[in-house]
């Protein structure tokens, strides 16, 4: 269980982080550096790492939605890339979600970490 989750996790960094896509990559990092920034004790290292887990998937749902198909109204659009994204979350499995929260989250802790070095 504890090997699966782990390979899960390495495939979800080596994915959304390490992935040839610049726009999602930037999204992403963007997502953690934020939150890092927000960050102000390390107790805070769970709702840092949802919001970085939520503003990566609103930017990439708005990347998505503008971006995708220009024959389509932008609203319709909206509606129809909502609509995909409700269903992909709804077909994540628990470990994937896990392994997307921990590895948000290692990379939020070690953004604030450097962030603390650097400010002392």
């Amino acid at each position: 269980m504890l090997d699966a989750l782990l390979n899960d996790i390495v495939g979800i960094i080596r994915a959304t982080f390490l992935g040839g896509e610049w726009l999602s990559l930037a999204i992403a990092f963007g997502a953690v550096l934020l939150a890092a920034l927000v960050m102000q004790r390390p107790s805070q290292i769970g709702t840092m790492t949802v919001l970085a887990l939520v503003l990566f998937i609103l930017g990439n749902f708005i990347n998505t939605a503008i971006t995708g198909g220009a024959t389509a109204p932008v609203g319709s659009r909206l509606a129809s890339e909502a609509q995909s994204l409700w269903a992909q979350f709804l077909s994540l499995q628990v470990r994937s979600l896990l392994a997307y929260f921990l590895s948000f989250m290692v990379l939020v802790l070690g953004l604030f970490s450097l962030k603390a070095l650097v400010s002392r």
